[in-house]
């Protein structure tokens, strides 16, 4: 008899998209850690690190499994000209985590990679399919939040 534990949602993800605020390499190598610390195997995980312009992302070192992405990189018909990103979004992924607020460009960008869920974490857009709040802004508070919330959550896929 199967344990009731390894039915709920979390135990069940494979590859996750992380989309997240670009602060610092120090709180890319956080979400990392927190991802590893949380059973998901980082190389199946990506993190989407939103940064502010074009130039802040050119100074940034290249990072295993993190892409990074600014809203001036799409064209004037919202296509994204940045080819990782494009890469990424055409992927499948079992979850894709919003631990921030996107542009629309952003949004319209991701709900078409396909997945099987969409989790918003401190975000203010209604569309997701999981919508959860904590006060924190901390990469191991956060996925472990997620985490726990989720192992709750049956899974009957």
């Amino acid at each position: 008899m199967e344990k009731v534990t390894k039915k709920n949602i979390w135990n069940n993800l494979e590859s996750v998209l992380f989309v997240i605020n670009y602060d610092s390499i120090d709180n890319i190598s956080e979400y990392k850690k927190a991802i590893k610390l949380a059973n998901l195997n980082i190389h199946n995980c990506i993190i989407l690190a939103i940064v502010k312009t074009k130039k802040e992302k050119s100074l940034i070192p290249k990072q295993y499994n993190v892409v990074f992405i600014s809203d001036q990189e799409f064209n004037l018909f919202g296509i994204i000209k940045n080819e990782e990103v494009r890469n990424i979004s055409s992927r499948t992924y079992d979850m894709i985590l919003f631990t921030t607020d996107v542009s629309k460009r952003f949004l319209k960008l991701l709900k078409k990679t396909n997945k099987k869920m969409s989790v918003g974490l401190n975000t203010n857009f209604s569309g997701h399919d999981i919508t959860l709040k904590i006060e924190t802004d901390l990469p191991l508070k956060l996925i472990n939040f997620t985490k726990e919330t989720l192992e709750k959550i049956l899974y009957y896929g």
